[in-house]
């Protein structure tokens, strides 16, 4: 009688434990998981094969055994040296199950191009909030595939941005992740936005290696319109069957060499073409030549005065031929605007304005000019150069005066007659 009460105990604990067990279980099962539209198993002895560089669509279709909340599927694979950086996962958001319904769950996982051509384990986990895991290993193969190049960086000069007019200088390093050797790789940086471009060719580039492109000039356009542009990267590589793309940013900045316009009542265009840069004039001598160039976009002739400001208080200015010119229908004209600094004007930046008007008075362009004034070298400049002029001379007259004594020197004793010894008996 004990004996048989002892045994009722221990079969109602076992089946306590196992009811117990059932329920915190995670309520589905895996029916089948499928791997870019390959159904794998547990059980399959072969490895499914994959290459790296891609991205592997994981199809995963539960059926619930039981309800169910907070469920969660996770995809991984382990053993990648650089997983911290680029792990090899992912997982779905969380979702709820009815018993006796089926779910299909998928993810996305990316094989990175530096993955080792090794076996792994795709490993499947299902878990919810606090329930022990269900977990399914499935074996593959990551292999390397035959033809494959990759843009492993893009190197700007400027940086980040680069002013309108200027060259753009790009080196691109690519590398060879394929099994075949590539001939004749071709490489193209453009900013397709501007309509520029230039490109390289590799001779050779053996499987495994990297190398950088030669450097890639690309010329933008003086008047471009700031702003941030694409600046795409392309390779094309295997016979030209194949390619590779990467895409970045380059900020241009305005140029102030690029033609400004103006447009009278008329409706018609002028173009002024000017450089705004600043130019380097000595305090009391000389000065500098701005040209400006005036080109009539119109269907008629049209005057044109010049007038300039802002220069009074440190330096003069004149306009030739004269400060008014007259421009033929779709014609060009340039006017030079000579600036000179006075004697005692202080040394550094200067602006002063030049403004453009029709012939009404109208004024069709004011630009900001800019002079850089230098300070005029006293007699202790005059005399310092006078200085090194004199030591230059005199270390020259020192050098020929030594190149005559040795020559001389060399010259008697080539000239000394022989003694010649003589016995007697």
């Amino acid at each position: 009688m004990i004996f048989k009460s002892i045994v009722s105990l221990v079969l109602v604990f076992v089946l306590f434990v196992s009811v117990s067990s059932l329920v915190s279980a995670v309520p589905v099962t895996i029916e089948s998981v499928h791997v870019d539209g390959e159904l794998v198993t547990t059980q399959d002895p072969n490895r499914l094969d994959l290459e790296r560089g891609q991205d592997l669509d994981v199809k995963v279709r539960l059926n619930a055994v039981s309800n169910g909340s907070d469920i969660e599927v996770h995809g991984f694979i382990s053993g990648f040296e650089f997983n911290k950086d680029q792990p090899i996962s992912d997982v779905t958001p969380v979702f709820d199950v009815e018993s006796g319904v089926t779910y299909v769950k998928r993810i996305r996982l990316r094989l990175p191009d530096l993955a080792d051509e090794d076996n792994y384990m795709l490993r499947i986990l299902v878990t919810d909030r606090n329930g022990p895991e269900l977990i399914q290993n499935f074996r593959i193969k990551v292999d390397v595939p035959r033809h494959s190049v990759v843009i492993k960086d893009v190197i700007l000069n400027p940086e980040t941005s680069v002013v309108a007019g200027r060259a753009l200088i790009a080196t691109v390093r690519v590398k060879n992740m394929g099994e075949r050797d590539q001939q004749g790789v071709k490489i193209k940086v453009s900013i397709p936005d501007l309509g520029v471009s230039a490109t390289d060719f590799m001779d050779k580039l053996e499987s495994g290696d990297s190398t950088t492109s030669e450097e890639l000039f690309l010329r933008v356009p003086t008047c471009a319109k700031p702003g941030i542009y694409d600046i795409k990267a392309t390779i094309e590589f295997n016979e030209g069957f194949e390619a590779a793309a990467k895409t970045g940013r380059i900020e241009v900045l305005k140029s102030d060499a690029c033609p400004v316009q103006g447009t009278d009542k008329t409706g018609e265009k002028t173009t002024i073409t000017v450089s705004t840069d600043a130019q380097s004039i000595v305090a009391g001598e000389g000065g500098a030549v701005y040209p400006v160039t005036i080109t009539n976009q119109g269907s008629s002739q049209k005057a044109y005065t010049l007038v300039v400001d802002g220069y009074t208080d440190w330096g003069n200015v004149r306009l030739s031929p004269s400060n008014v010119v007259v421009v033929n229908a779709g014609e060009s004209k340039t006017v030079s605007l000579f600036v000179s600094a006075k004697p005692e004007a202080s040394e550094g930046e200067k602006t002063f304005s030049l403004t453009v008007k029709d012939q009404a008075g109208n004024s069709l362009q004011q630009i900001l000019m800019k002079a850089r004034v230098q300070p005029k070298e006293g007699g202790l400049g005059n005399m310092r150069r006078l200085l090194e002029i004199g030591l230059i001379v005199l270390a020259v007259i020192v050098i020929v005066i030594a190149l005559l004594v040795i020559f001389s020197r060399m010259r008697g004793k080539e000239e000394e007659p022989e003694t010649e010894t003589k016995t007697y008996y």
